[in-house]
């Protein structure tokens, strides 16, 4: 698997604020995670939520490939979003977009919580 500096230090940050809204026994929670690149998040966030399904996505297929191994067994319905806000080459950073998108997908954002590094996590909740 490939490892990203910035995604192990970011996965605790993520890790804090997910809890404040995720239940780790609760069953049937279903996550997206957006602009995941190596995969490490949803590795990591699987583990603390054993019962969740965890859906990485990204633009570049080759993340995606990298961490199949890791992550089989994913469904997909959205619910959470991350996306690196530091360098200019990465990420989304139209967070009016992204809140724009999901509400057409019938999702509301709920909060948008700042974290280190000048990243953003975006909390999304199906309507």
């Amino acid at each position: 698997m490939l490892v990203a500096a910035s995604a192990e230090r970011n996965k605790e940050p993520i890790l804090r604020v997910l809890r404040q809204y995720l239940d780790p026994a609760q069953r049937g929670i279903r996550v997206l995670e957006v602009a995941s690149g190596s995969g490490q998040h949803a590795v990591h966030f699987a583990q603390a939520y054993p019962h969740a399904e965890w859906q990485p996505s990204d633009v570049d297929q080759r993340s995606l490939h990298r961490g199949s191994s890791e992550q089989q067994d994913i469904c997909s319905n959205p619910r959470h979003c991350s996306s690196p806000m530091g360098n200019p080459e990465w990420g989304l950073r139209d967070t009016a977009f992204l809140e724009s998108l999901g509400q057409a997908s019938g999702l509301l954002l709920e909060k948008m919580v700042d974290m280190p590094a000048n990243n953003k996590c975006l909390i999304f909740r199906k309507e």
